[in-house]
């Protein structure tokens, strides 16, 4: 899919705001460690290639009972440290779509203002579970939120659950791809693994081509429709 420039004035490289954001609720504790170790992979990677690290500019955002940035969108070179992340809480998922759009806006200003041509940014959103916020369907305003076409920044909205992932959570709020993990993989870590591989991939094949690029199909995952009603 092709995407525009944030702006009308010249630049001197394209750059696309990628955010990913991990579920980090009590149901992912089992997952700690695995979680962390393929944050460091996926920095290492982009540390190691600046042909990708030159176009790909990565935030990472954890949400449980509340939303937290991770790791703010900067220089690859720049960062110090990788902060950790923990598991504990519930799944609301309205405190990370407003921090999600928060971080976007705050993000794009800060990309064009170093001149870069900025394209549609994209999130990818890794959850085991279904939305806790309260009342029942609270979430949908964070799914409006992040897709409102009045919005000149709405991104691109890719989704994988696993464990006791909701498809129509997944499908709604998705508009780019959403995958659902089948059979053995359903509860296990391999999913989570396939799920963070397969954005890697997306991330290093967008590189390639300047433009975002995601699977039409994961192995052992489902590819579900982005049109599914309540």
């Amino acid at each position: 899919m092709s995407a525009q420039p944030e702006f009308g004035t010249t630049y001197k490289a394209k750059g696309l705001p990628a955010y990913l954001v991990l579920d980090t609720s009590t149901s992912m504790q089992r997952f700690e460690t695995l979680l962390n170790d393929t944050l460091l992979h996926i920095y290492d990677t982009l540390f190691t290639r600046p042909d990708i690290s030159e176009f790909i500019h990565l935030s990472v955002i954890s949400f449980n009972t509340d939303a937290h940035v991770v790791t703010p969108m900067t220089d690859i070179e720049q960062l110090q440290n990788l902060p950790t992340v923990t598991c504990s809480g519930a799944t609301n998922f309205l405190p990370m779509c407003r921090l999600v759009r928060e971080q976007i806006d705050h993000d794009v200003e800060m990309l064009s203002a170093a001149s870069i041509a900025v394209l549609r940014p994209v999130v990818f959103l890794l959850t085991d579970g279904a939305p806790t916020d309260r009342p029942v369907g609270t979430w949908q305003n964070g799914a409006d939120l992040l897709q409102d076409a009045s919005w000149k920044r709405h991104p691109h909205i890719v989704t994988y659950g696993f464990g006791g992932a909701s498809e129509l959570v997944l499908s709604k709020l998705a508009t780019a791809a959403a995958y659902l993990a089948e059979g053995d993989m359903v509860s296990t870590g391999e999913a989570l693994s396939a799920a963070l591989a397969s954005l890697l991939n997306s991330l290093v094949a967008s590189a390639k081509v300047q433009q975002l690029q995601v699977p039409q199909e994961i192995s052992e995952f489902k590819t579900l429709p982005l049109d599914l009603m309540d």
